[in-house]
């Protein structure tokens, strides 16, 4: 095909995904999308090397004033290179959206915008891995939505065998997992000025940005997630046991229900108010305190109790539990880890703004080493 003809039909492609009673298969004209962007950009690229050999030829251009570009490209990525990173910042800054861009609208069906650099990206999630306490805890996966997903794939397992045979199959039943397609949308403001700003403050800027807005909302989910349209959280998969009042006994029943296989895992995860006002004042029969707050090698407070590192964890995240006990591990989030960009205007306030998508599903892979607490509440009676 010649480069008219590509992008003719990348535009028919963008039109079959945008019209609402289409019943093309979209997944098929994704992939048949991505190639096609692929050939693009290597025929373009075939086309700036012959002209420029022209110019050469003709002198018209001295190799002397041709001077190398040095671009930061994983090998068939079209997202990571520089003419697509150059190309994503005029469209954010200014709202131009130049042919790099239009040729990726396809990635996204469900909110056609431009697909965020693969630069971006990568110090999006290293943000997040460091900012959030949360989700740099729980299980990262990239499996295709809609599959059902065996949780031993999630959760391998290993056992001795002798020489010369294999392990037998797990005889023991597992269940499955199904990854849906949810989308977490964000709104950013990117205050740079077009005409100063670098590269790379751009980038680093959209990267801190998206992850302040992003990394709060997957928390949440891993907690409090219904499920619907969204992640499933621990809250909503794990049956909640309600105690009267924190007290010693009861601390003392909640870590004995720790399974033994997560002793060296499991943590605590309440708000500090609660650790502070309600647990660490308690003290066992010899009145010995059984919370302690240690300093960390970091010189930060670390509270710890029954051995078990106790995580402060926000009131918004965790919600109206006294506290959650278990392995982060076992909780899985499952993306794509790509995101898309989207500018509009909002009629309501006629401010121009930046909308980011993530598409994403989270659920636990394993119950076993969760414990959902909360307080039981009294209604004051009427005298």
């Amino acid at each position: 095909m010649t480069i008219e003809e590509i992008k003719k039909r990348l535009q028919e492609i963008v039109d079959a995904l945008e019209d609402e009673n289409s019943e093309a298969d979209t997944e098929a004209l994704e992939e048949e999308s991505r190639n096609l962007t692929a050939e693009l950009k290597r025929l373009e690229g075939l086309e700036s090397r012959k002209s420029i050999a022209q110019k050469i030829n003709d002198g018209a251009l001295s190799i002397n004033n041709v001077t190398p570009v040095k671009e930061e490209r994983d090998e068939g990525n079209v997202y990571s290179t520089m003419e697509y990173r150059k190309a994503f910042m005029k469209y954010v800054l200014s709202g131009e959206k130049s042919a790099e861009l239009r040729a990726d609208a396809t990635t996204k069906t469900t909110d056609i915008g431009s697909v965020i650099p693969t630069t971006i990206m990568n110090k999006i999630y290293e943000k997040i891995e460091n900012f959030g306490k949360i989700y740099s805890k729980i299980t990262k996966t990239n499996f295709k939505g809609g599959l059902s997903i065996p949780t031993s794939s999630l959760k391998p397992s290993a056992s001795w065998v002798a020489e010369g045979s294999t392990s037998d199959k797990q005889k023991k039943p597992t269940g499955d997992v199904v990854f849906a397609y949810y989308k977490l949308q964000c709104k950013v403001a990117i205050t740079l000025e077009a005409g100063t700003v670098s590269l790379e403050i751009f980038e680093d800027t959209v990267a801190k940005n998206i992850t302040e807005a992003m990394v709060k909302a997957l928390e949440i989910a891993v907690f409090q997630g219904t499920g619907v349209k969204q992640p499933t959280g621990i809250e909503t998969e794990v049956e909640a046991t309600e105690i009267e009042s924190v007290d010693y006994a009861t601390l003392v029943n909640i870590e004995s229900n720790v399974d033994e296989a997560y002793d060296d895992t499991a943590e605590y995860y309440m708000t500090k108010k609660d650790f502070l006002t309600k647990v660490i004042g308690l003290v066992d029969s010899n009145k010995q305190p059984i919370a302690r707050v240690n300093i960390g090698i970091d010189g930060k407070p670390a509270p710890v109790l029954f051995g078990r590192p106790v995580n402060y964890t926000p009131a918004e995240v965790l919600g109206n539990v006294f506290t959650v006990v278990g392995d982060l591990a076992d909780y899985v989030m499952n993306s794509n880890y790509q995101m898309t960009m989207k500018k509009y205007i909002d009629e309501d306030t006629d401010e121009e703004v930046s909308k980011c998508t993530l598409i994403a599903d989270g659920k636990l892979a394993s119950k076993q080493s969760f414990q959902v607490v909360t307080i039981k509440t009294t209604t004051p009676t009427n005298k």
